[in-house]
């Protein structure tokens, strides 16, 4: 799922069903057009994250909130003492259905899991509702088995795990977004709290939405695996942590009274 379609989920999570000319008020301020707007809502919508009861109006399925749910819970991990036992998942889908091998492999990989051999993943935390989800939602609760244990000698390194979780490729989406982040976000939100009460709300939301698109983004490609597992000189988390209280501090200077409130 790509950030932008996660951050209007959660916008769904937290209002209800919304009218599409809303949401494109919403992120017209941010640079948006209309047909990226709409094809983002059609994807969620044909991924049963979303449903449209009415004639251009959305809401979240259960799908959408139980994934929400699993996104947002991932950050919990860094702050968790990992008891070195392991959760794995073996299936088996056919070469004929590439398809649908191919978007599960997408969707348990940003729920946390890493490929360990072929057609076998493996994460470091208990992912056993999650893993039901999306069982359920591709139609392979057949086709697949789960375990949990403790992984015997020899154990996985940290540079074993690195590649198995794509690390590299994490730490470099991480140094892009840190860069934006420091050069361009952080000076913008201060000119805008240093304004106070005379901040623009519409402003200070469009900013918490761009904010929040990107850590949404990182939740998706970051594992958030135990210190354990992870090189020496990990940014990942404290650059998540500095990112998060930045988004915290938007969300605060945002009028209780102001028409986003009700999306915080």
């Amino acid at each position: 799922m790509l950030s932008i379609e996660k951050q209007i989920l959660f916008l769904l999570s937290r209002s209800g069903p919304m009218d599409t000319q809303e949401l494109l008020r919403i992120y017209e301020r941010r640079g948006y057009t209309a047909p990226t707007i709409r094809n983002a809502l059609s994807h969620l919508k044909k991924n049963g994250y979303a449903v449209s009861p009415a004639r251009s109006v959305y809401e979240i399925t259960e799908t959408g909130r139980t994934f929400i749910r699993t996104i947002n819970r991932k950050p919990q991990f860094y702050d968790r003492a990992w008891d070195g036992s392991w959760h794995l998942v073996m299936v088996e889908i056919p070469e004929a259905e590439r398809r649908r091998r191919d978007a599960f492999r997408a969707d348990i990989r940003q729920t946390g899991f890493g490929l360990l051999y072929h057609s076998v993943y493996i994460a470091p935390w208990n992912y056993s509702e999650e893993v039901q989800d999306l069982l359920g939602k591709h139609g392979i609760g057949d086709k697949a088995r789960q375990f949990h244990g403790s992984m015997q000698e020899p154990r996985l390194s940290a540079a074993e795990a690195a590649e198995i979780w794509e690390l590299a490729a994490a730490g470099r989406e991480y140094e892009k977004m840190w860069a934006w982040y420091t050069s361009i976000c952080l000076p913008a939100a201060g000119n805008l709290l240093a304004q106070g009460e005379a901040a623009d709300p519409l402003d200070l939301f469009t900013l918490y939405l761009e904010l929040g698109e990107v850590i949404s983004g990182l939740y998706l490609v970051d594992p958030m695996l135990p210190p354990e597992l992870l090189p020496a000189d990990w940014q990942g988390r404290h650059q998540l942590r500095t990112m998060q209280e930045g988004l915290r501090q938007l969300a605060e200077a945002i009028p209780a009274d102001s028409p986003y409130a009700r999306f915080l």
